[in-house]
């Protein structure tokens, strides 16, 4: 056969009888025709290399003021026996529930989120324990829209007799402005990077191949506080609510562009 210029040919290897006849018998084997294929150069792909790329990450955080707070007091209560524990502690919150409730709090909304009742033990000197009385927790939890006014929702509490503060936390109702910001931001910052970079090489810089990152939705930010309120306060609470921060956070990969000239 002859062949022609530019091919390539793939040739099988004719499987002939080449072994001696098995003894006793004459082979009746038969010579396989070979295979023969012809594939054009421009059917062969070619290797390809990986692409050439840059990752970088960005970050990005954006305040929003607080316009929301949440505080959650803690009614204690005892008594010698269950029931009376109980009831003490109703009627002590009660009391707490509507001053708040008098108080005209902006956006006041009280919830309760918590109830314990729990025996307290004596230990004798044989070492038998006997419950000597009971300890009533309830919790309630008020959320406000004006966190200049947390001072005064204290003071209303522990003046009607709330005696804990388990909490108190700010937060920003609506982070979805600020989110976008930060991402906007967190993306610009990468690119820069990845701009400084890539003509540090002397390329320029390609288009993003791969994008990961977003930014996170924060919750209430809680404020350092004692637990233990006194029962009459002289001078109003200062409480500070401060800013809430959100951050983004972004990791992209961007191809190498084409060679810069001159360098």
């Amino acid at each position: 056969m002859t062949r022609r210029p530019g091919t390539v040919l793939a040739l099988a290897c004719a499987l002939t009888a080449c072994a001696g006849p098995p003894a006793g018998g004459q082979s009746t084997s038969r010579p396989i025709s070979p295979n023969i294929y012809e594939i054009a150069p421009e059917q062969v792909a070619p290797a390809q290399e990986a692409p050439a790329f840059i990752e970088v990450n960005g970050s990005a955080s954006v305040s929003v003021p607080a316009d929301q707070a949440q505080v959650a007091f803690a009614m204690e209560t005892q008594a010698q026996n269950a029931a009376a524990a109980a009831s003490a502690n109703a009627s002590a919150m009660d009391r707490v529930l509507t001053a708040l409730r008098a108080g005209n709090l902006p956006g006041l909304e009280l919830e309760t989120f918590g109830y314990q009742l729990n025996p307290q033990y004596a230990t004798d000197q044989q070492r038998v324990r006997t419950v000597v009385g009971y300890t009533a927790f309830n919790n309630v939890r008020a959320t406000i829209t004006d966190v200049d006014a947390v001072g005064r929702l204290i003071d209303l509490a522990v003046g009607a007799g709330a005696n804990r503060v388990a909490s108190i936390a700010f937060s920003a109702s609506d982070t979805d402005e600020a989110r976008a910001q930060a991402m906007a931001d967190a993306v610009r910052s990468a690119r820069a990077e990845a701009e400084i970079m890539a003509r540090a090489l002397g390329y320029g810089l390609g288009a993003p191949l791969e994008v990961r990152g977003g930014a996170q939705r924060p919750g209430p930010v809680p404020m350092a506080f004692s637990a233990e309120m006194r029962a009459v306060q002289s001078v109003p609470t200062p409480i500070e609510a401060g800013d809430q921060m959100v951050t983004a956070n972004v990791s992209i990969r961007f191809a190498l562009g084409p060679a810069l000239t001159g360098r």
